[in-house]
């Protein structure tokens, strides 16, 4: 570096550049948080089902859900049993109170993981801040030197 100061001008574009860089990310962390938000409703279902599973009598007719919101009738087999994702597309057969702490403890991972990306997101959004008030600053200095448009929207 050769010790001369940036022009405001400079200033401005790197930190314009910085604030985009920070948004975009900003943005892919909010996405993650709706994925991670649909699969914590999912996981609160199957957890739900499990547990209204011991209420219901073997042999009992019910409506299991095909997708689109369309329902195929059926009869249950087993109230004690039931089939889980354990991940690589892979489903076992798993008594239904492992199969529930199982989802629970998936439940509490997932929370874990939408925590931490709210916190990265807050320290994104205080970046920003900070970026923003920045400009400003070099806008009001731009201003006094010489009567600039000014690059903050």
């Amino acid at each position: 570096m050769s010790g001369k100061p940036q022009s405001p001008e400079n200033q401005a574009r790197q930190l314009i550049v910085a604030y985009q860089q920070y948004q975009a990310e900003a943005e892919s962390l909010v996405r993650e948080l709706g994925l991670i938000q649909m699969t914590a409703e999912g996981l609160d279902k199957a957890i739900s089902a499990i547990g209204s599973l011991s209420k219901a009598a073997e042999g009992q007719e019910m409506l299991v859900p095909i997708g689109s919101g369309s329902f195929a009738y059926a009869k249950l087999s087993s109230t004690d049993k039931v089939v889980v994702n354990v991940g690589g597309g892979v489903s076992i057969e798993k008594p239904a109170g492992e199969a529930m702490e199982m989802l629970r403890a998936r439940r509490s991972a997932i929370s874990e993981s939408s925590k931490k990306i709210n916190e990265a997101l807050a320290k994104i959004e205080q970046e920003m801040a900070r970026i923003q008030a920045a400009l400003e600053r070099l806008e009001r200095e731009l201003q006094k030197q010489g009567g600039s448009e000014g690059f903050v929207q």
